[in-house]
């Protein structure tokens, strides 16, 4: 099956407007007489580089810190622990690097784990606008 293409615009006085509108009625073109799926959602910025220095240089670094285990084994217990996904049938750990990671979703996963060091390790975490460089 060809890879379907996804399509950006914007959404001016409650309708859809590609960017590019020939790309666009072309693609459609190719669709002519079939039933489609149209899919509408605001588009996220993805996790940034910032953002993964910030949890390896910060948040991970500063659990490893304090238990004593190497950088590699605190990442290891924060993917078990926080990063562990149960889809009904199996359990996997999610990739920290997972290119689906927006950049909501990921800072809601950082206060999860700041919030969860501060409750049960007594170890307060900045937050990545209170600390300079990590």
């Amino acid at each position: 099956m060809p890879k379907t293409p996804i399509f950006l615009g914007t959404v001016k006085k409650g309708k859809p407007i590609p960017d590019s509108i020939p790309d666009f009625y072309m693609h459609c073109g190719t669709l002519e007489g079939k039933v489609v799926e149209i899919i509408v959602r605001r588009k996220y910025g993805k996790k940034s580089d910032k953002q993964n220095k910030y949890y390896r240089g910060c948040v991970v670094k500063m659990i490893a810190d304090y238990s004593g285990y190497t950088p590699d084994k605190a990442h290891g217990i924060l993917q078990y622990k926080f990063f562990t996904v149960n889809d009904g049938k199996l359990s996997y750990i999610r990739s920290t690097r997972c290119e689906d990671w927006i950049t909501v979703e990921w800072e809601d996963k950082m206060s999860e784990i700041r919030q969860w060091a501060s409750e049960f390790l007594s170890l307060y975490i900045p937050k990545p606008n209170e600390i300079e460089m990590y």
